[in-house]
């Protein structure tokens, strides 16, 4: 049963069975080709999610009897050989209470937030040492911004304002979805008030794509990095933040996303309001997690698992301010943020350096050597400069 919840919980697949195209029938027949040993668990969960998709929908004063033996019907009459028949009923009951909770408004059946694959292709395409900030708005002109800091603002005349110098004409739209992308490479960052009044502030190493005008019923942009979000309140529009793992929604708030690739770790902290953190994929069990003020909810990519804690929210947005606060925190985790701020690269001589804690307040705006002798002498250690972008540890 495990090997075919890892398809229904796979956003690829659910997306290749509800919406196939040429790149996804590419992808998983080769996956087939393969895998062969697990080719009778595709099958299995594609008639899964193929049966709920036709199935009508069914109110809530049906019982759960009359839902499974729905399902159990409709399962039955699948040209399966009859070895597999004994697997196709157990899995029938799991396919019943699936359904059970989609009826009870729960939606484990349904690609729950889950962000268009195609938008975040986007991201891979960023090399974060190019030299500038980079706005790519969606009539595909490339706008380049060689400041260390940037602000970017649409004005009420629907223009582009960078550092409150350069206007730029935003131009007629090329993409069906008309998305605009904000590239901040390592040793950059920037800040963009959107169409909608919203302030995203991006850390170094971070790219958000966005509409340039929001519509419809939701107000959606996509994060890949570390953000702050100070959001316009519009109880009509709820502001969402999707990552590649986790959504975050919120009506008008201040808080703070980190979905670095490469960390285990995304993390939502809030500072002002309420926020709903969602997990995307097709599964049996999503859980929503609601925040409060001076809350941090951690998802696991590793584990799936999501922890919530109460937080001194400064040591965590401090960094759109220009300084870092931190609690006995490992080295690991505070030169992360160091080699992300002045683009460079730090090694470990024995690795459980990494692991001391220390406590402190980090000036970014200082220059790098600065830095690194306050950290050095903080944690009692040796920071060797190798060339201008390479360091030791020792």
């Amino acid at each position: 049963m495990d090997d075919i919840i890892k398809f229904l919980e796979n956003p690829k697949f659910v997306q290749w069975v509800n919406k196939p195209s040429k790149k996804l029938d590419r992808y998983w027949n080769d996956y087939i080709e393969n895998h062969e040993s697990e080719k009778e668990q595709i099958t299995l969960a594609r008639t899964y999610i193929l049966s709920l998709q036709s199935e009508p929908l069914l109110t809530t004063k049906e019982t759960s009897k009359q839902i499974y033996f729905a399902i159990e019907r409709k399962i039955e009459k699948l040209e399966i050989r009859n070895k597999r028949k004994s697997f196709i009923l157990t899995f029938s009951k799991f396919a019943a209470i699936g359904l059970i909770f989609f009826v009870l408004g729960i939606g484990v059946t349904q690609y729950i937030k889950s962000p268009h694959l195609d938008v975040f292709e986007h991201f891979g395409k960023n090399d974060n040492n190019y030299p500038y900030s980079t706005l790519t708005l969606s009539d595909g002109k490339n706008v380049r911004i060689p400041d260390k800091e940037s602000e970017i603002v649409y004005n009420n005349q629907g223009q582009i304002v960078i550092n409150k110098r350069d206007t730029v004409q935003s131009g007629e739209a090329i993409l069906e979805n008309d998305l605009n992308q904000l590239f901040v490479p390592y040793g950059k960052s920037a800040s963009i008030k959107l169409p909608d009044g919203t302030v995203a502030h991006l850390n170094a190493g971070s790219s958000l794509i966005y509409p340039s005008k929001f519509e419809g019923s939701t107000r959606v942009v996509s994060l890949l990095g570390e953000g702050y979000f100070d959001v316009v309140h519009n109880p009509d529009m709820p502001f969402i933040v999707q990552t590649k793992e986790i959504s975050v929604e919120v009506l008008g708030t201040k808080f703070d996303v980190a979905a670095y690739p490469g960390d285990n770790i995304v993390e939502t902290v809030l500072v002002e309001g309420k926020v709903k953190m969602i997990k995307h994929g097709f599964q049996f069990s999503s859980k929503e997690y609601i925040l409060s003020p001076n809350q941090r909810a951690a998802f696991d990519i590793n584990s799936k698992e999501t922890t919530i804690s109460e937080v001194d929210v400064n040591n965590y947005i401090s960094w759109q301010k220009g300084f870092l606060l931190f609690e006995t925190q490992d080295l690991n985790r505070i030169f992360r943020k160091v080699e992300r701020y002045y683009n460079i690269n730090i090694r470990y001589a024995d690795p459980n350096l990494g692991l001391l804690r220390i406590s402190g307040k980090l000036e970014l705006r200082e220059d790098k050597e600065s830095v690194l002798n306050v950290l050095a002498k903080t944690a009692s250690v040796e920071i060797v400069k190798l060339n201008e972008t390479e360091y030791a540890i020792k």
